[in-house]
């Protein structure tokens, strides 16, 4: 389904991982205003290029990032994601997706744990749950993902050229009885830094393709993750 795998593929990639600092309180609120500046829209001081490198955009707990989702193809919605606990290297995320299809509407909510270190920030499980109303006929589920080794999803150093590789071995188990494991590995590579004008403003930001999953995501120093094929940033605030 492509709302599941452009889903995925930014809970993934998405540092929507795990982002900087350590046990870290909630900051005063600076949304990105518009106001084009190019410069990843502000703030952060010590914070960037903290515990989870400059790239993530946490600046500590309750920093959130609002996109605008919309496939093409009259799917539109919200997506939310919000940093809920820093402890020590540890870091939670919470992302809320409501779409509203022509033929349907779904709920998600995803709770992710990280861990931030030299390496980057490390995917380490998920549990998400659902509802969906098609057509009428409604239902809902969960499904929680344990990563074996944890999976790279951005490295603590982000510039033109960096490549890493995100080795993805993991088990998961759902709401209809499911027991599944598989293993994948995705191949990353900023190959471009570029301006991106998204509704949050205009943004010099880095863009990272993968020869294994289609598209290209951005990514603004101070900011994180700020556009893909089907989301754009809307408001970041910390």
């Amino acid at each position: 389904m492509r709302l599941a795998a452009a889903f995925i593929a930014v809970t993934s990639i998405f540092t929507l991982a795990c982002m900087g600092g350590d046990k870290l309180g909630r900051g005063d609120d600076t949304a990105a205003d518009g106001d084009g500046d190019g410069d990843g829209g502000g703030g952060g001081g010590g914070l960037l290029g903290g515990l989870c490198g400059e790239h993530s955009g946490v600046g500590g707990v309750g920093t959130t990032w609002e996109y605008d989702y919309n496939d093409g193809q009259g799917s539109t919605g919200p997506y939310v994601v919000e940093v809920t606990a820093i402890d020590g290297k540890d870091v939670e995320l919470v992302s809320t997706l409501n779409i509203e299809g022509t033929t349907y509407t779904q709920d998600s909510t995803t709770t992710s744990q990280y861990r931030c270190g030299d390496e980057g920030m490390v995917l380490r499980s998920s549990y998400n749950f659902y509802y969906v109303n098609a057509s009428g006929y409604e239902y809902e589920g969960w499904v929680e993902t344990t990563y074996t080794n944890g999976a790279l999803t951005l490295p603590r150093t982000l510039e033109l050229g960096t490549t890493w590789v995100s080795d993805q071995t993991y088990t998961t188990t759902d709401s209809n009885g499911g027991d599944n494991g598989s293993s994948l590995t995705y191949t990353f590579e900023v190959t471009a830094e570029e301006d991106v004008n998204v509704p949050a403003g205009v943004y010099t930001a880095l863009r990272v393709e993968s020869a294994d999953v289609p598209g290209a995501t951005h990514y603004a120093k101070g900011v994180g993750f700020v556009r893909s094929d089907y989301f754009k940033l809307s408001r970041y605030s910390k």
